[in-house]
């Protein structure tokens, strides 16, 4: 996977300073981010967990809404033009209903997505199947935006858990292609009058909220808001019971705007747990809020105290915090040792940072040993030095001094992940 820096890395020669440019939007695709035996790992990790079987070319031959299907290519060019412009933060990715932010959502999207620089590769009619195969050829060359707003699956006739492979295959190659960017996983929309017509999508739904660790992807399902308490749809949101007006991408907009921009400001080597609710008590609260602010230490000592609280109540929510505390350290650990072992060891020095300073006391001792072994390693110098050649903009890549510069990173550090990563920046066309 690729890296996230907290600093920028500016670089000028002749005409390529791009001292200014923005930190994280107009990197390239790194295609080689898996080499050719992690991407048979990938392969393995779809085939086992997503279900699916493998032909020797490599294309999936499982359930229809993974094996990557072409639709329509003129819309799908235009949005390689996008992408290879650069300067994209904020990605809306789907069918139909997304590309609907054109029509009918424009004056919302122009209010709430267009100044947090978006793009919007919505293509009406779209399956699961054709937004693999538009990610695969090209979507995400030359932008690796800091979230991408996810929401397909409701052109999918197939069985639910087909559907749900199909959105995993997806999250899969969104990490592979950009990994600095964080998913915001949109529960399939309510559609028909009645609630009897929704159950596939709910239970599509279901399955997904599972592929949420609240780090990377979050999922949110905000269905519920398109309706009326009885569970009714009124044409007043969506006249045709799937496709929302103005006032629908204003529910949607409004339902959403909070945690797209929280989480276009979290910092990915910077993680937190992530407490959506609040506990009700007030004691266990106090120490989750701490907790959430970075303070992770302190506040995991406060719940730890609780856990054996008088009063069954607080030892329970006590109980159920730390539980959740517990299994994001795991996670963290779980991606710094992945980091570690592929080779890109800036990522995880950042990530070590970053654990340091939530763990300020005696259980930072551990993460600052190894972040010190990092830093002594001559991969982790790549890295610094592979930070300045992804910042330049895509467009200036095709310029043969940069070129010059790649071969020149390459004979410096010959071997190794940052290598192979230096030369994937060099555009093919």
């Amino acid at each position: 996977m690729g890296p996230v820096g907290r600093k920028k890395h500016g670089i000028v020669l002749g005409q390529l300073d791009v001292a200014n440019q923005h930190r994280t939007t107009e990197d390239t695709m790194i295609t080689v981010a898996y080499t050719s035996i992690l991407h048979f790992v990938l392969v393995l990790t779809l085939g086992g967990v997503l279900g699916a079987s493998f032909s020797l070319g490599g294309e999936p031959t499982g359930p229809a809404p993974i094996v990557p299907v072409e639709k329509d290519r003129p819309r799908h060019d235009g949005f390689l033009t996008i992408a290879k412009a650069g300067g994209v933060d904020l990605l809306f990715h789907g069918d139909s209903i997304t590309d609907g932010w054109r029509s009918g959502g424009s004056s919302v999207w122009e209010k709430y997505w267009a100044p947090l620089k978006a793009a919007n590769f919505g293509i009406g009619g779209d399956r699961t199947e054709h937004v693999i195969w538009r990610l695969r050829h090209g979507e995400l060359e030359g932008i690796q935006p800091k979230l991408v707003v996810l929401m397909i699956g409701t052109n999918n006739s197939d069985p639910a858990e087909d559907v749900a492979l199909g959105i995993k295959t997806i999250i899969a190659d969104i990490n592979e292609r950009s990994p600095s960017s964080r998913i915001l996983l949109l529960g399939i929309f309510p559609r028909g009058a009645k609630p009897d017509v929704r159950a596939r999508n709910e239970q599509v739904n279901m399955i997904i909220a599972k592929y949420a660790d609240n780090r990377r992807v979050v999922y949110l399902d905000i269905g519920a808001a398109f309706l009326m308490p009885n569970g009714t749809m009124g044409t007043d949101v969506m006249p045709d019971f799937l496709h929302q007006n103005l006032k629908g991408y204003q529910i949607w907009a409004d339902a959403i705007n909070d945690t797209v921009h929280q989480m276009l400001k979290e910092d990915l080597s910077r993680l937190l747990p992530r407490i959506t609710t609040p506990s009700p008590v007030s004691k266990v609260a106090k120490q989750e809020a701490l907790i959430v602010n970075g303070k992770v230490e302190l506040g995991t000592k406060g719940l730890e105290k609780l856990v054996d609280d008088k009063n069954p109540e607080t030892a329970n929510a006590a109980n159920t915090s730390l539980a959740m505390v517990k299994e994001w350290k795991t996670a963290m650990d779980k991606d710094i040792a992945q980091y570690r072992q592929e080779g890109d060891l800036f990522l995880a020095g950042e990530l070590l940072a970053g654990m340091v300073a939530a763990y300020s006391g005696d259980s930072a001792k551990a993460y600052k040993v190894q972040l010190a072994e990092v830093k002594k390693d001559p991969a982790y110098d790549a890295g610094l030095a592979y930070q300045k050649l992804r910042q330049i903009p895509y467009a200036q890549r095709k310029d043969p001094r940069f070129t010059a510069m790649v071969t020149a990173f390459v004979k410096k550090y010959p071997n190794g992940y940052y290598a192979k990563q230096a030369q994937a920046l060099v555009p093919k066309e």
